[in-house]
């Protein structure tokens, strides 16, 4: 899903189980960027990564839960693509 074309600033990762109904999101996580400190250098394309990331607090992983993941799985239980 595009949201926006080019967005500024750090990005986290949020994936979750889930089985057709219950949403269970995983620790939240960025990977790196750049192959040297300081945000230099060329792009890595996320050749590590940490988790749980710091930049995800409590409010973005609820936000995320309740307003991007249940309604994801809501919609595909809607549209009949999961489990029935």
């Amino acid at each position: 899903m595009v949201i926006e074309e080019r967005l500024e600033g750090e990005e986290v990762s949020i994936l979750a189980f889930t089985d057709g109904y219950t949403v269970v999101p995983l620790p939240p996580a960025q990977d790196h960027k750049r192959i040297f400190d300081g945000d230099k250098g060329p792009n890595t394309g996320g050749m590590g990564a940490y988790a749980p990331a710091p930049i995800a607090t409590p409010k973005i992983k609820e936000f995320v839960k309740v307003n991007i993941l249940e309604r994801a799985v809501n919609g595909l239980r809607r549209d009949g693509k999961g489990n029935n």
